[in-house]
């Protein structure tokens, strides 16, 4: 994904834990800029070293420009990573693959994390193409696959909401259908009624007693260089 709504951030900046950041489809750079300038808002309070890697080549050329990144790199999914980090965030990246990739995506995902792994993804199946981007057309930004709520629960996460904004729900299509500035006033209710959200936030600790791989790895024949 290119880039995400500002609503995920408040939701997701808190729950960001250590020191080492992988940002999974990095797109625009989005989240390394913003741990870059809100790291205090994070557990530690303390700057992340943030590396990214996205399927689409002018992404990560964007992403070195802006110098935000300890490393980035191009590699798609489904594929193995080397290394482990802190917190590895996947920020609307599972509704872009293929149905019968996102287990094995999560499982790659949820060994590559030390302590926390954090998933964002559309709240309902809103399907779609490839689309324009400010670096050309990306094939990427397809939405291949709807991943409900319960799929994460079944695997012990832990689900919160973020934007009022499911359009399939009749309390939201409700909302929609009056008159003034609503919205900013029920941007909270997500987080205590998850089936309102525009977005499902799911995170999950992993075992930190696990055989640690170095974070200093990199891949071989997949990083992009300056």
């Amino acid at each position: 994904m290119s880039s995400s709504p500002c609503f995920l951030d408040p939701v997701v900046i808190p729950l960001l834990r250590g020191k080492t950041l992988l940002d999974v489809g990095c797109g625009y750079g989005r989240w390394a800029s913003l741990v870059s300038t809100n790291y205090w808002e994070t557990e530690s309070g303390q700057p992340m070293e943030v590396d990214g890697f996205d399927a689409f080549l002018p992404n990560v050329a964007l992403c070195l420009r802006k110098n935000v990144y300890r490393r980035v790199w191009q590699q798609q999914l489904p594929s193995a990573l080397n290394g482990r980090w802190d917190t590895v965030l996947a920020s609307e990246i599972l509704e872009h693959l293929d149905e019968e990739h996102v287990p094995e995506v999560l499982e790659t995902l949820e060994k590559a994390a030390k302590r926390r792994i954090i998933i964002t993804t559309p709240n309902w199946a809103c399907f779609r193409g490839g689309g324009d981007t400010i670096v050309g057309y990306n094939e990427f930004e397809a939405h291949k696959t709807y991943i409900p709520r319960d799929y994460f629960l079944e695997r012990d996460y832990t689900v919160v909401g973020a934007g009022f904004g499911n359009p399939t729900h009749p309390v939201v299509s409700a909302f929609r259908s009056m008159q003034g500035d609503w919205k900013s006033a029920l941007e909270l209710l997500p987080r205590l009624i998850p089936e309102l959200a525009h977005t499902v936030v799911a995170f999950k600790d992993v075992d930190s007693s696990s055989e640690d791989r170095t974070t200093d790895s990199q891949p071989s024949e997949v990083e992009a260089r300056k």
